[in-house]
């Protein structure tokens, strides 16, 4: 992944999408904590570990390399897409500088329609923006780690796998993902369940719970 710089993309340029062809392949997609409840009304949200530390992600696909949920024309098919797909081209480095996406090719700035990455030597003011809500996902992708943290201490983490896929492809399986489980959820000291609630953390652990029937549709899909 490389960092936007003046030296490297002053001259160049980039294009809105149109579609969502570029996550055609994209199975898991890491979600901020505020985003849980909206995402689990149309996608799964289990949790993984990921570079040893949780987040919660959203499962678009049975098996690694597969997402259902962009068709075929390229559009979105469900009413909600996850923040961090809505502002390809960019992404963030592990030191929170602005990056394109692996595989992304800028436009020279003469071409038709292309946008600038920097004006005046600065970052172009929508990019700006796009950094700044960047840098808010991460950190709610953060917010979730230590809840989860407190779970796996309690034992309430347990492995998840896509239910009813009838011609698995052992070799493309999702692994490392993982759900609360219910009954042990509802065994939870009080103290603690009044803690995740003061901190705001009920709400997206039982969206996350409501949200797993959701996997049963990859096949329709």
């Amino acid at each position: 992944m490389t960092p936007l710089s003046p030296e490297t993309h002053a001259h160049l340029g980039w294009r809105p999408v149109s579609g969502f062809g570029f996550a055609r392949r994209m199975t898991l997609v890491p979600l901020a904590a505020a985003e849980i409840a909206r995402v689990s009304q149309v996608l799964p949200v289990v949790f993984r570990k990921a570079e040893g530390r949780w987040q919660a992600v959203a499962v678009m696909g049975p098996i690694e390399g597969a997402n259902v949920f962009v068709s075929r024309e390229g559009k979105w098919r469900a009413s909600f897409v996850p923040a961090l797909l809505r502002v390809y081209p960019f992404k963030l480095t592990g030191a929170g500088e602005l990056a394109l996406w692996e595989g992304y090719q800028p436009d020279p700035l003469a071409a038709d329609g292309a946008q600038p990455f920097y004006e005046a030597g600065a970052l172009a003011s929508r990019l700006q923006q796009t950094l700044r809500f960047l840098t808010t996902v991460r950190s709610g992708i953060e917010a979730a780690e230590s809840v989860l943290e407190r779970l796996e201490a309690v034992d309430v983490l347990i492995p998840w796998e896509v239910p009813a896929i009838e011609t698995p492809q052992p070799e493309r399986a999702l692994t490392g993902l993982y759900a609360i489980d219910a009954e042990r959820f509802a065994a939870l000291d009080e103290a603690l369940v009044l803690q995740l609630y003061r901190g705001g953390s009920l709400r997206w652990l039982h969206a996350h719970l409501d949200s797993l029937h959701h996997a049963q549709r990859f096949k329709a899909l």
